[in-house]
């Protein structure tokens, strides 16, 4: 079935130029660009649309106050808010209104892409209400986030879930990165879509955007790695702050390694913040699967809390 994003933009060669580089998702995804809230109100009115993509400051409405109608008309819609005027406001704002994400330009467009994708692949509409498929035979879609402090071992964790071999990283991971993978969880088949968010502070801002839509957290730490270990609550509060109630698990990794970070500190954290716990080992491979599995599991269980809803008065 093909996914229609429109994309709305009043700068011309801006419009021109994302409906390009988007050109290769695929026959799967059809893009077509409106040059005011005006006009894409009018297109979605006649036609159904599974994303939209708007710019914040325009001519006549802004980008917040046409997610702001179309959750009024068509509350099922994604959003995705782009602008060059950023603020912790406008991102607040942005929250309130459920917008599926927040970007700040400038940004690679393959990080556009990649939202699109997350976004679509699995959308709300797809995932079934209590059956383990969408009604296509497909497996029901599930994004996983996982935080943490750089260097800790979350892409190296990916890359054993997946590939079952150790495969050390060796350049950090730039912002975000995300992965496919199919496993088998209480006898119904399900796709992890694995979001691994850069852990240096200098990406911040950019990765908040990105736990929007994640319905389970793995917050790992290095055994090895005291402070790794004592930012961990910086980094619950961070994600609590965009995604309220979801649910965490704690992972310390590298436990092959020696330690600065005793098992029974990493047990005893899990049991005061109420979480699963698991040891990983991405070298021998001790816990990987076990770890992914049961973020599965508490992803299936997880339903979103609504957004509260959010009157804005107007303005860039």
């Amino acid at each position: 079935m093909t996914k229609r994003v429109l994309v709305v933009e009043d700068d011309a060669s801006v419009a021109f130029l994302i409906k390009d580089g988007l050109a290769d998702l695929g026959a799967k995804f059809y893009v077509e660009t409106a040059p005011s809230a005006e006009v894409a109100l009018e297109k979605i009115s006649q036609s159904k649309w599974d994303l939209v993509v708007t710019d914040q400051r325009m001519p006549g409405m802004t980008g917040l106050q046409l997610i702001e109608t179309l959750k009024d008309r068509t509350p099922t819609l994604l959003t995705v808010l782009i602008t060059a005027y950023g603020s912790e406001e406008m991102e607040r704002a942005a929250q309130q209104l459920n917008v599926y994400h927040y970007m700040a330009k400038p940004f690679p467009l393959v990080d556009l892409k990649r939202v699109i994708e997350d976004a679509l692949a699995f959308s709300q509409n797809d995932d079934p209400p209590s059956g383990s498929t969408n009604g296509r035979g497909d497996p029901r879609g599930l994004k996983i986030t996982l935080g943490g402090d750089g260097n800790v071992g979350k892409t190296t964790l990916i890359r054993r879930l997946c590939t079952g071999k150790f495969q050390a990283a060796r350049v950090m991971t730039i912002g975000v990165d995300f992965h496919l993978y199919d496993i088998q969880h209480d006898n119904q088949p399900a796709r992890l879509i694995v979001w691994d968010v850069s852990g240096q502070d200098q990406f911040e801002f950019t990765r908040r955007a990105f736990y929007r839509g994640s319905k389970a957290v793995g917050l790992v730490y290095d055994v090895s790695n005291r402070a790794s270990f004592e930012r961990l609550a910086k980094w619950r509060a961070e994600i609590q702050s965009i995604v309220p109630n979801i649910p965490f698990i704690l992972a310390g990794n590298k436990s092959d390694l020696g330690r600065q970070v005793s098992l029974a500190e990493g047990i005893a954290l899990a049991q005061a913040w109420r979480v699963p716990f698991f040891e990983t080992s991405c070298l021998r491979g001790d816990g990987v699967r076990e770890l992914f599995h049961a973020l599965a599991h508490v992803a299936m269980d997880y339903i979103p809390p609504d957004a509260a809803p959010l009157r804005t008065k107007g303005g860039n």
